[in-house]
């Protein structure tokens, strides 16, 4: 489903959700490195991609209401996750599994608000 207000570009949900599925699927063990890193720089382009979209109905909301007070939130919270992984370029590689889920729980909960 294909996701579209304003002026921000058409979200393509599926396949954000394809890899939030992929990324905390149950694995007997850790995915090679090579397949963390791919998978934590499309969460992270995928979230980078929802923001303006999560922005944009933050904007459409009364100020200092429950509501634009809940989306504010949610914005700054992925916004100091994604912040927190700038500049690791070699991460242990278990810290960056920790990280992949949070970004991938981060994306699953800003993609489950964006399709209310």
């Amino acid at each position: 489903m294909t996701l579209m207000t304003g002026d921000t570009k058409p979200l393509d949900l599926v396949t954000v959700r394809a890899a939030i599925r992929r990324a905390l699927q149950e694995r007997p063990i850790r995915p090679p490195a090579h397949e963390i890193a791919e998978l934590t720089r499309t969460l992270r382009a995928h979230l980078e991609a929802m923001l303006p979209e999560a922005q944009y109905r933050a904007d459409q909301l009364e100020p200092d209401t429950t509501a634009r007070k809940r989306w504010e939130g949610l914005i700054d919270h992925v916004l100091a996750d994604l912040d927190f992984g700038v500049g690791a370029e070699r991460p242990i590689r278990c810290a960056a599994r920790a990280y992949l889920e949070i970004l991938a729980r981060d994306a699953r909960f800003l993609a489950d608000c964006l399709d209310e």
